[in-house]
C-alpha cells in the first residue's frame, strides 16, 4: 500500500512558486515537509479557521526562563505540534544545533553554533518516522 502525504501548491520562502505561468506543485513527502514547516512557523492560534494550528512557543518567551528552560518548552512544543499531524507517527529526536553531543560529533558545526548563539536563533533539527515508516528531517530555525 502506497501512503500519500498530499498535494498542495509549493512555496518558496513563503511565496508561491509560478514556472512558465503556472503554479508549481509539491506532493509526497516533500508536501509532508513542506506542510510540518508551515506548522511550526506559524504562531499557536493564529488562524482563524483552525485554532489549535501551529506552535505554541509564547510561554517560552514571555516568561523570565533561563536558555535551558526554554529549549525544553520549546522541544515540547515541537514534539507537541508535529504529533498532531496524523502522517507522523512517530518523533524520534528534537536537537538543537549548539547540543554538545552532536558538536562533538561533528566539530565543524561549532562555528555556526557560536553565530547562532549571538544571534539568538538556533536550528532544530527534528527527526521524525511517517506512518509509512518513512523517515523525515525537518530543520527549523528558533528564537531562543
Amino acid at each position: 500500500m502506497t501512503t500519500s502525504f498530499g498535494r498542495s501548491l509549493l512555496l518558496d520562502d513563503g511565496d508561491l512558486v509560478v514556472t512558465a505561468g503556472r503554479l508549481q506543485e509539491v506532493e509526497s513527502v516533500a508536501n509532508l515537509s513542506q506542510a510540518l514547516t508551515l506548522r511550526v512557523l506559524t504562531p499557536f492560534g493564529s488562524d482563524p479557521f483552525n485554532t489549535g494550528y501551529g506552535l505554541d512557543i509564547a510561554q517560552a518567551f514571555t516568561q523570565a526562563n533561563p536558555v535551558s528552560r526554554v529549549k525544553q518548552l520549546v522541544q515540547l512544543n515541537l514534539v507537541r505540534t508535529l504529533g498532531t499531524d496524523p502522517r507522523v507517527r512517530d518523533i524520534r529526536e528534537v536537537v538543537f544545533d549548539d547540543d554538545p553531543d552532536l558538536l562533538a560529533a561533528d566539530p565543524a558545526l561549532a562555528p555556526a553554533a557560536d553565530d547562532a548563539r549571538r544571534r539568538r536563533v538556533r536550528t532544530v533539527r527534528v527527526a521524525l518516522d511517517t506512518v509509512a515508516g518513512d523517515p523525515l528531517t525537518l530543520l527549523v530555525d528558533v528564537g531562543v
